[in-house]
């Protein structure tokens, strides 16, 4: 998608108008019109801006483009889907037959390829970082990105596979996995739990949004 495509989604998503966006955001009704035509590319600041009034990070909206900012569990998740994507992070553990992995053999590892130039030290003890095995603490978070994984992995072994056929009902099917998959993406990208919430539940709410 589109960053035009992407802040419609969001916008329409929590029911809001072009309008009422451009009021929270700040930014002129005309200039939010043209940025969800993809008649103008907003700019790094206008992002932001659009992102905090959507409830969301500005990484769902801008991916690698803009600042990665880690501050709700939406930006995690963001943060996770990247790194995985790009494989600097591996997922490790045994699939059963619907392609998803186990979540109780699921683990996460360093590119060996960076993990190289690291150590870990523990207890005064240097560990090699490629021996190092991280786990996710929490279960849904753990479940959330094990289904958008697998939808991930079935689409880039499809594209793999026929990524030269002629057949259009086959493009447009391997179409329809992609814009599956980054539905899914966007939605992960949305909880505005902060992370940081000391025992209880604190939610990023933007700016002037109620009023």
């Amino acid at each position: 998608m589109t960053i035009g495509e992407k802040i419609k989604y969001f916008r329409t998503r929590i029911g809001i108008t072009q309008g009422k966006l451009a009021e929270l955001s700040g930014i002129h009704p005309v200039s939010i019109r043209k940025y969800e035509t993809n008649k103008m590319i907003p700019q790094a600041q206008q992002i932001d801006r659009i992102a905090e009034a959507l409830g969301v990070s500005s990484f769902a909206i801008a991916g690698f483009e803009n600042n990665i900012r880690l501050e709700t569990i939406g930006d995690f998740m963001g943060l996770l889907i990247m790194l995985i994507k790009t494989k600097l992070l591996v997922v490790d553990g045994k699939r059963d037959a619907d392609d998803i992995y186990k979540a109780e053999t699921v683990s996460f590892k360093v590119n060996p390829l960076i993990s190289q130039f690291f150590n870990a030290t523990v207890s005064e003890k240097e560990f090699n970082a490629s021996d190092i095995m991280y786990h996710l603490r929490r279960n849904n978070i753990l479940n959330d990105i094990l289904n958008w994984e697998k939808i991930n992995y079935r689409y880039e072994k499809c594209a793999a596979e026929i990524c030269d056929t002629p057949d259009k009902n086959t493009q447009a099917a391997l179409e329809q996995l992609k814009n599956d998959k980054e539905a899914i993406e966007m939605e992960l990208q949305r909880p505005s739990m902060l992370l940081d919430s000391k025992g209880g539940i604190s939610v990023k709410i933007p700016p002037n949004y109620l009023g």
